[in-house]
């Protein structure tokens, strides 16, 4: 199984924080299992192969849009699978997909349904014609360009990024509003029209993350942010469905840990256990 990562334009970089490649297109790996942890992200998949098998109503479509997730969630993976996700930020799904929060809080959503059969299929063909990561990535580049430069958004939406920069520097809802001079009533309405999830509940998620990604590779403390240690296992239970101390005898596959070493290829703080 192949695993890569690149980063997407940098007019992108607030929106988009890189597009991850998983190709097994010989099926070595067909029918073992696949467990991703929950993040303050969403992600669009756009498959190039075969779907992976979903635990998801929708299933696993050509193309589909992951809303933030709070809780691990578990695939299958199958012959001839090759796929690329693009990772979100919180203002990224806000700013190319607004106001569908609710509809991909913790659910996976066909993008057709959003965007229309034809545009997805026009851009699946399009991502499928250029084959390669570094042309996909190409592809993608100037798609969500488009997208961004050709959509109408509410002014929320403009402000948001600067709100979430607020909140992961100081990890103060009060102090987020207070800079965008609105109520912190109004701002979590913001958030959960175009994330699903409050402040709160994305801060919440980033620490749990940030919590895993030390633990896993001994690099920072896992116990930062939390009050104690009964607090952090509380989260753990909540967001993972296991303790820090299951970690160790928890199941790492190849895909994990490529994405838990290689410090280039996932976001700082973004960790995927399978």
């Amino acid at each position: 199984m192949a695993f890569s990562a690149l980063r997407p334009h940098p007019a992108l970089a607030s929106f988009v924080l890189g597009y991850w490649f998983i190709e097994d297109l010989p099926g070595e790996h067909e029918g073992l299992p696949i467990r991703t942890t929950p993040h303050p992200v969403a992600v669009l998949t756009l498959n190039l192969g075969t779907p992976c098998g979903s635990e998801f109503t929708a299933g696993a479509p050509r193309a589909s849009l992951l809303g933030v997730q709070s809780r691990p969630r578990h695939w299958t993976s199958t012959d001839g699978i090759y796929f690329v996700m693009v990772m979100l930020s919180p203002p990224g799904l806000a700013r190319l997909f607004p106001s569908t929060g609710k509809e991909s809080r913790d659910e996976l959503v066909e993008l057709g349904s959003l965007l229309g059969d034809a545009t997805v299929r026009r851009l699946s063909d399009d991502l499928s014609a250029a084959w390669t990561p570094r042309r996909v990535a190409d592809r993608l580049d100037a798609w969500l360009l488009q997208r961004l430069s050709r959509r109408r958004v509410g002014p929320e939406v403009e402000r948001l990024g600067s709100a979430w920069s607020h909140l992961r520097r100081t990890a103060r809802v009060d102090a987020a509003a207070r800079a965008l001079a609105i109520s912190p009533r109004q701002l979590e309405r913001w958030f959960l029209l175009h994330t699903g999830h409050s402040p709160k509940q994305l801060l919440g998620l980033e620490r749990v993350q940030a919590s895993l990604r030390a633990a896993q590779t001994g690099r920072g403390d896992p116990l930062a942010g939390f009050s104690d240690q009964s607090h952090q296992i509380r989260a753990w239970k909540r967001h993972l469905g296991m303790t820090p101390g299951q970690l160790g005898g928890a199941f790492e596959s190849r895909m994990a840990e490529f994405f838990v070493h290689e410090r280039d290829a996932a976001p700082e703080g973004l960790a995927h256990f399978l």
